[in-house]
């Protein structure tokens, strides 16, 4: 997949991933047994469905990107921003990691997360069964980057929007556990590029991560 932002790209101002990833890892262990796949609405290029889109995508996938994130919350006083570096291995990973303006880093590898935060002293290995919720989030990424559809409709009604030049593919959880904290994950871009990804809290608090190509 090709990651990056384009020059008719808006400007955006708006929050982060990293914001998701804090309140995930603070949740306690929560089934999403009763969850059923999901299709997708066709955008507006006839034929044209969420496979094409992450197939495509796939197949021009960088290893690694840079990203910027802006969060806004009801619990800051004002809006924190970070950067840092996204990895993709197929086929399960994924690390992301924060450079400024403080060093971290959540590494998933099949069913593990490795988290770690040297000036905290953090350092914990969760596995993502025990946090099916986390497993939910980790796979709205994982999944879209490594073409893995079928793994995406398990937990996410997958709407896409657009057309093939410039799109936006929605993810809205379909267990009611997370849908109390997330409302919904937005994927947008154009082309074969994938320029931001937004998370919307179920409380109004908002992330951007906006993509960039190229080595920090």
């Amino acid at each position: 997949m090709t990651f990056g932002e384009s020059n008719r790209s808006p400007r955006l101002n708006r929050p982060a991933w990293f914001f998701a990833w804090s309140v995930f890892l603070c949740l306690a262990p929560m089934s999403l047994a009763g969850t059923s796949p999901q299709t997708e609405r066709e955008g507006g290029s006839t034929g044209w469905t969420a496979e094409h889109l992450i197939e495509s995508l796939a197949k021009n996938r960088q290893a690694e990107v840079r990203f910027e994130e802006t969060a806004f919350s009801s619990l800051l006083t004002q809006p924190l921003k970070s950067q840092g570096v996204l990895r993709f291995t197929p086929p399960s990973r994924l690390e992301k990691h924060i450079t400024a303006p403080h060093d971290e880093r959540y590494l998933v590898e099949g069913d593990k997360i490795l988290v770690e935060n040297k000036a905290r002293r953090i350092n914990k290995t969760l596995s993502l069964q025990d946090y099916p919720i986390l497993q939910a989030f980790v796979e709205a990424f994982r999944s879209t980057l490594g073409n893995d559809v079928h793994t995406l409709r398990r937990f996410y009604r997958v709407t896409l929007d657009g057309s093939p030049s410039q799109w936006v593919m929605t993810l809205q959880p379909l267990n009611e556990a997370m849908r109390e904290l997330v409302e919904l994950i937005r994927f947008s871009g154009e082309g074969e590029q994938v320029e931001r990804i937004t998370i919307r809290a179920r409380d109004g608090d908002e992330s951007v991560m906006v993509i960039t190509t190229g080595t920090p």
